[in-house]
C-alpha cells in the first residue's frame, strides 16, 4: 500500500478538522448553528475555499450524519465486548444520546427538509447497530418472543434489507430485532425530546432496564 502524499495528508487533516468543527457547532447550537462559512472562518480560509473540501451544506450534513452513526456504533461495539446483551445495546445508546443530544436528533430525529442521505455513504454506518443487535438476538442462548408472527410476506422487505447486510435471520429473529430496535429508539426519542415531561431525567437508565426486561431480554 502506498503512503499518502503530503497534499493528500493535508486534505485528510483539513477534512477531519471540518468534521470536528461541524460537530462542535452542532453540539452547541443544533443544526441551525452549523455553517460552512463559520467553519471556513475557524479554519482561517476564505469562505469560497471551503467548497474545495465540502461541495455544499447537504454534503456537510452527510459528513456529520456518517460521523454520528460511526460514533454511536463504536460505543456500542466497545460496550458489547464487556457485556454481550440487549440491555448493553440499549443503555449504551441511551448514554450516547445524553452526551450528544443534538447528534442523536440529527440521525434519529425529524427528517431534515430538502435533504436525502446518500445510501452509499450512510447505510453501512447507519446499520451497524442493527447488525450487532440482529446477530445478538440470533444467538441460541438469547430468548425471543413466542408470540404469533406476522405472515411471512409481511417481513419480506425487512428480510431483503438484512440479506443486503449479509444476515440470514429467521422470521422470529427479524421480528425480535424490529421490536427491540423500535422500542429502544422510541424510548430514547421520548426522553431526548421531552415527551414524558420533567422529572424523568434521573431515572432514564432504570426506564431502559425496565423496557428491555419487559421485552423479555
Amino acid at each position: 500500500m502506498t503512503n499518502s502524499t503530503p497534499r493528500q495528508q493535508a486534505r485528510l487533516e483539513t477534512e477531519a478538522q471540518i468534521t470536528r468543527i461541524g460537530n462542535r457547532m452542532l453540539d452547541a447550537d443544533g443544526l441551525e448553528g452549523v455553517s460552512l462559512r463559520g467553519i471556513a472562518r475557524e479554519l482561517g480560509i476564505v469562505s469560497s475555499a471551503i467548497y474545495r473540501y465540502v461541495k455544499n451544506r447537504n454534503a456537510l450534513l452527510t459528513i456529520l450524519i456518517r460521523d454520528a452513526f460511526t460514533s454511536i456504533a463504536d460505543a456500542v461495539d466497545d460496550a458489547l465486548e464487556h457485556d454481550n446483551s440487549v440491555l448493553t445495546v440499549g443503555v449504551t445508546m441511551l448514554a450516547w444520546s445524553r452526551t450528544h443530544p443534538n447528534r442523536w436528533a440529527l440521525i434519529y430525529g425529524t427528517p431534515i427538509p430538502d435533504y436525502q442521505a446518500p445510501r452509499d455513504e450512510t447505510v453501512v454506518p447507519g446499520t451497524r447497530i442493527m447488525v450487532l443487535l440482529t446477530n445478538l438476538l440470533a444467538e441460541p442462548t438469547v430468548q425471543t418472543s413466542r408470540s404469533q408472527l406476522p405472515p411471512t410476506h409481511a417481513l419480506d422487505a425487512l428480510r431483503e434489507g438484512l440479506q443486503e447486510l449479509g444476515l440470514e435471520p429467521d422470521d422470529r429473529v427479524i421480528m425480535a430485532s424490529v421490536t427491540v430496535w423500535s422500542a429502544v429508539i422510541g424510548l430514547i426519542n421520548a426522553l431526548r425530546f421531552g415527551q414524558f415531561g420533567p422529572g424523568v431525567e434521573q431515572v432514564e437508565d432504570e426506564l431502559m432496564q425496565g423496557l428491555v426486561s419487559t421485552l423479555g431480554h
